[in-house]
């Protein structure tokens, strides 16, 4: 087969004899697969014979039982009210979370956005609502001194906080010329607000909640289907909030500190719909309300660490994290030419 474009260094998209893998490597790949073959045969078993009774458990048991204890339930019962901030409220899935509470007793939304009246032209069409609305604003690519700053703020001046959300991302249709993401001004784009405003942000809420035993954070992670070739920048800083954010939920829980990771799919959301924009190999769509409901039921109910919505591409994608990197690499190939497939077709219907 000859390159697709007139410049094979970047069109090239054919197999050719030199992609082909090495025997050793092929032999490293086979132990990879069967090594995750036995783990996650462990972890059926496991999840069938010790959680699964356990769930059936909970499912019994009276709500007022699942509350924290110790400090942290002193704590929520001194406060009564729930102060809730949703960082990147102004659209989207974090929208969706402050629809989820505007109706709710007792309750202090403070509504974050990097426009102030941006958040407040969205708040326009919701109409009377039960709960207070607060709008701030925060700058995920601003200094983390300034956003650590901005936080203590909104903590003093609405809180004391008691939940966080945090959705506020870059795209890789920031930049317009720039349809791989693999520019250098993408991807510093992309670091500095998907990792470095992200971090700071939780981390300097994380010490605040830790400082009085109790607090709910919830971090919106990768699109589950993003992770393709065209979508590096978004992929690798998104996946890097999905180990933090695991991990994190660990270490915060001794400190009373709940934390869940939410990794969705397609959804009906700006950045899902310029995925589609971008000629990516996604036709499914989700409502960002339904993954809102989800997350705060998650954040409210416990047990949860890792949100995936839709369920199904949550699954699908989990069981492809199993597959040995011949075939992750394949599965990328395939991926790079069904786009350009799809993008040659919109060009022709397009003349």
């Amino acid at each position: 087969m000859t390159a697709t474009t007139t410049n094979p260094e970047l069109g090239l998209t054919s197999l050719l004899p030199r992609h082909i893998p090495t025997l050793s490597y092929t032999i490293q790949n086979i132990l990879i697969s069967l090594v995750t073959l036995v783990a996650s045969t462990a972890s059926l078993l496991f999840t069938l014979c010790v959680v699964l009774p356990l769930s059936m458990m909970r499912a019994g048991i009276p709500g007022g039982l699942l509350v924290p204890r110790g400090r942290a339930a002193q704590n929520m019962r001194a406060r009564g009210c729930r102060v809730v901030l949703v960082v990147g409220a102004s659209r989207g899935i974090g929208f969706g979370v402050l629809k989820q509470y505007m109706n709710d007793p007792d309750v202090v939304i403070v509504a974050a956005s990097r426009s102030v009246d941006v958040m407040r032209k969205s708040l326009v069409n919701l109409g009377p609502t039960i709960a207070r609305i607060e709008c701030v604003q925060i700058d995920f690519s601003a200094s983390k001194k300034h956003i650590a700053e901005a936080l203590q703020s909104i903590d003093n001046e609405h809180g004391p906080v008691t939940h966080m959300y945090t959705v506020s991302a870059v795209w890789n249709q920031r930049n317009e010329k720039d349809a791989t993401g693999i520019r250098m001004d993408t991807m510093a784009d992309a670091i500095k607000i998907n990792i470095s405003g992200t971090v700071a942000c939780v981390l300097t809420m994380y010490e605040i909640m830790k400082a009085r035993g109790h607090g709910k954070i919830c971090i919106v992670g990768t699109p589950a289907l993003s992770s393709t070739t065209n979508m590096i920048s978004v992929a690798s800083t998104k996946s890097f909030l999905n180990a933090f954010s695991t991990s994190l939920r660990v270490l915060a829980a001794p400190s009373g500190v709940e934390v869940v990771s939410v990794q969705p799919g397609v959804l009906d959301a700006r950045p899902s719909m310029s995925m589609h924009g971008q000629n990516l190999a996604m036709d499914c769509t989700k409502d960002t309300e339904r993954l809102a409901r989800r997350m705060k039921d998650a954040v409210e109910c416990g047990g949860e660490g890792v949100v995936c919505w839709p369920v199904e591409q949550g699954v699908v994608m989990r069981g492809l994290e199993g597959v040995n990197p011949i075939c992750e690499e394949l599965a990328k190939w395939m991926s790079m030419g069904m786009m350009k497939k799809r993008a040659e077709a919109l060009g022709e219907k397009e003349n």
